[in-house]
């Protein structure tokens, strides 16, 4: 009978998963025509989609007039499709917003409010003042629309009453003054400069995040309690409130003097 060599051993390889490197991370800058990038309207890294812009005219013939259409290859409009907004460029540059900014518009800003805030990002390395005097605009019109005031200060006072904390508050308070300062005087804030226009940013941000994002955070939490749970809950605070109260009440029958009519 034949003898067959034996096969030879197999070799096991060893490979690793990967699941442990580090990942690496990929700048997606706005560029002219990339069909991805951080979109400069939402910040968002989304895919893009391009439109072509044509310039159209009329070519004379021997005999008549031809329509013509030729393709503006420097020009085009990016559209987010993370958040559907626009961005215009030229000659392969960013054209709108004006630059790339460090201010990105809060996601839950009222969408009548987002153009003043885009604006002012748009032109706060350029101007300011300009820009602080949007912000202003912008914080105001945020109170009045989160609480239905007609004026600032009454909005104001409404935040305060459902416990917006202190410091945006006073933070409120000196925009509120310094605006009617600069409107008396009819000058355009003469004395803002980047650091203030920083400080606006991140009031109107503060004022968004406490009054919309974290109360509809907390309405959605509420709202997956069980109704029964709720109940429960809200019965269990009565009974401590009442406890609060008779205590108070104790207390202060404690500490009249004798003698005294009530």
């Amino acid at each position: 009978m034949a003898v067959f060599p034996s096969s030879p051993a197999v070799q096991e390889e060893v490979v690793a998963t990967g699941l442990r490197e580090p990942g690496v991370r990929i700048e997606y800058q706005p560029e002219f025509r990339r069909t991805k990038f951080k979109c400069p309207r939402c910040d968002v890294v989304a895919a893009q989609s391009w439109a072509t812009v044509y310039r159209k005219g009329l070519r004379k013939t021997a005999t008549s007039y031809v329509k013509t259409e030729e393709a503006l290859s420097d020009l085009g409009i990016s559209t987010c499709e993370a958040c559907n907004a626009k961005c215009l460029w030229f000659e392969s540059q960013l054209v709108f917003p004006a630059q790339v900014s460090a201010y990105q518009v809060p996601a839950d800003l009222p969408p009548e409010l987002q153009r003043d805030f885009e604006e002012a990002a748009s032109i706060a390395a350029a101007s300011p003042r300009a820009s602080a005097a949007l912000l202003r605009m912008c914080v105001e019109g945020l109170c009045k629309t989160i609480t239905g005031k007609d004026k600032f200060e009454s909005a104001m006072e409404v935040l305060e009453q459902q416990g917006i904390p202190d410091e945006i508050i006073i933070a409120m308070d000196v925009v509120r003054l310094t605006g009617n300062e600069a409107l008396h005087a009819g000058k355009l804030y003469g004395s803002d400069d980047g650091k203030t226009v920083a400080i606006l940013f991140r009031l109107a941000s503060l004022i968004v995040n406490w009054a919309i994002t974290e109360k509809a955070a907390l309405k959605d939490l509420i709202d997956k309690i069980p109704p029964e749970k709720l109940e429960h809950i809200k019965e269990r605070r009565q009974k401590v409130a009442a406890k609060a109260a008779l205590k108070t009440s104790e207390v202060a029958f404690e500490g009249r003097p004798e003698g005294r009519n009530f």
